[in-house]
């Protein structure tokens, strides 16, 4: 960047079909009509790139970030000494080096009882409500929650979302936060207005309480599931289908408008992109739902299951003028049941092809991991990796040759494959189009920096040429990080390597099996 000049500019023609930032770009170039260059070591060669980078293809306009939820470690987290979760918000949080520099933060408002028994409910799912039906608000009810919203917003997360997994206690029809009787629908339908004020009421007290201001209320998770049962789930659901929601969502509207505080509206957190799509088609039909696109500010999903929906989803938000598509949960446990594998790419994996996948499909602003630190006592005793960091809930627990007490934590393969993405694609760049389904390309907003992330997932090497060519004054060289599974001698968690050299607006590597790669140009 010395000087102030542009290190990456565009060859290309549609250039008006890009934002208000073409301006950065150069005057057009005719592209070359083919992608021959010169191999790395001068030898020439009629070998063609196996990926091609198109900047004038922009896919994601304005990138908000990557994130997390703090259900439900957060709640959980007042079992540990307070050092513990500052320390652990750091990692999440934080821009040094060894943290993820998550900058998206979703909080969750609990429904339940207070006088409610914890046995029935998972490590943190019992989420105490702090708004009661008097008006009276008691944040210590959620203070572990509420002191790591603060603590994230301290460490530099900017964006926050409150959304609910149920409504609070009273207003249900058997009074239990789990779900309904037999999987049912669990809402009075008597306090769907009341409860839209709730929420609103209930995201202005933790605002005020944890210093920062909420984006977006989403008042559903997963609200067509069934499997939201009293006596059966062990954590906060109801089912609530798509004519409730509608009339939710109207209600929500009318108390935001109301309000000082600028709010938007999301939903409906569905569990997979196909259930998102029937819902949302549901909602904006004028003869079903019949909401405006004033109503819906952003299209929250899920990332489990109907990947190929995801796309259908995302034009369909377009289609409506909804502005906004967040991938707002998922977690994946390791590949082929392999057990508790920390150390091992077979937990990091799963998750990295869900951010390309997402990324490359579904097109959100942004991408939210669900719970990044699961209960170390739960992966050992059901032989599962699940989240980026595990850290006993409750009770001391050993783990290969240690003895770990609540907050101290495992640093999973998962983290370091996480930070490959989140500590160089930054809030306001714009991802372009390339040809490889396991490569994602990102610009910075002054179009001086390039990142792209390549995942090579096989059990074997693949060589990656990938094609620069339409951009020009590239640097010399591409700086390059990598996780993959250790060596005998070397610790491979976004480790930095030698600078990649780009000849002839080529970039070529070798990537190990089962590795996350990111390289920097700018």
């Amino acid at each position: 960047e010395a000087g102030g000049g542009q290190l990456l500019e565009l060859h290309g023609r549609n250039l008006d079909r890009l934002c208000t930032e073409a301006a950065i770009y150069g005057p057009p170039v005719a592209l070359s009509k083919t992608l021959l260059r010169e191999r790395p070591g001068g030898e020439d060669t009629d070998r063609q790139a196996d990926v091609d980078v198109d900047p004038s293809r922009v896919e994601i306009r304005h990138w908000v970030g990557f994130g997390c939820s703090l259900s439900w470690w957060a709640v959980f987290s007042q079992n540990w000494p307070s050092r513990a979760s500052t320390e652990i918000c750091r990692r999440l949080f934080s821009h040094a080096e060894d943290c993820l520099g998550l900058n998206v933060v979703r909080y969750n408002a609990g429904g339940t009882s207070p006088s409610t028994d914890t046995s029935g409910y998972r490590p943190g799912g019992r989420v105490l409500v702090t708004l009661d039906a008097d008006g009276s608000f008691h944040p210590d009810r959620d203070a572990a929650q509420i002191e790591c919203l603060r603590e994230a917003h301290g460490f530099g997360a900017d964006t926050f979302e409150l959304f609910v997994n149920s409504p609070p206690y009273w207003m249900l029809r058997n009074g239990d936060t789990r779900g309904g009787n037999e999987g049912g629908e669990n809402l009075k339908p008597q306090c769907e207005q009341a409860y839209a004020r709730w929420l609103a009421d209930v995201a202005a007290h933790v605002e005020d309480v944890a210093g920062v201001r909420f984006r977006s209320i989403e008042p559903f998770n997963e609200p067509s599931a069934w499997w939201w049962r009293a006596g059966r789930s062990n954590q906060e659901g109801c089912r609530i289908l798509p004519p409730a929601q509608a009339r939710i969502l109207r209600y929500l509207h009318a108390e935001l408008d109301h309000s000082r505080r600028h709010r938007m509206i999301a939903c409906s957190d569905e569990n997979d992109a196909h259930t998102a799509f029937t819902t949302l088609q549901y909602l904006m039909d004028p003869k079903e739902g019949g909401l405006d696109a004033r109503t819906i500010g952003q299209v929250n999903v899920h990332g489990y299951f109907a990947w190929d929906w995801e796309s259908r989803l995302h034009d369909l938000a377009v289609n409506h003028s909804i502005p906004h598509v967040w991938m707002s949960e998922v977690s994946f446990r390791e590949q082929g049941g392999a057990g508790y594998v920390p150390q091992d790419m077979r937990c990091a994996l799963p998750q990295t092809q869900a951010v390309i996948r997402d990324l490359k499909q579904l097109k959100p602003e942004a991408w939210v991991f669900w719970q990044p630190v699961e209960p170390l006592e739960l992966c050992l005793a059901y032989h599962f990796t699940y989240g980026l960091l595990q850290s006993p809930a409750r009770t001391r627990t050993d783990w290969n040759g240690r003895a770990l007490t609540p907050g101290e934590y495992v640093v999973s393969k998962a983290f370091w494959a996480m930070m490959q993405f989140s500590r160089f694609i930054r809030p306001g760049y714009r991802f372009v189009h390339t040809s490889d389904e396991r490569v994602v390309a990102a610009l910075d907003r002054a179009g001086r920096r390039l990142v792209l992330v390549a995942q090579n997932d096989h059990e074997n090497a693949r060589t990656l040429c990938i094609n620069l060519s339409r951009f020009r004054r590239l640097p010399q060289s591409a700086g390059r990080w990598r996780t993959m599974d250790d060596a005998a001698t070397t610790t491979w968690n976004c480790r930095p390597m030698d600078p990649l050299p780009v000849r002839n607006g080529f970039l070529t590597d070798e990537l190990p099996p089962r590795s996350v790669t990111t390289y920097v140009l700018g």
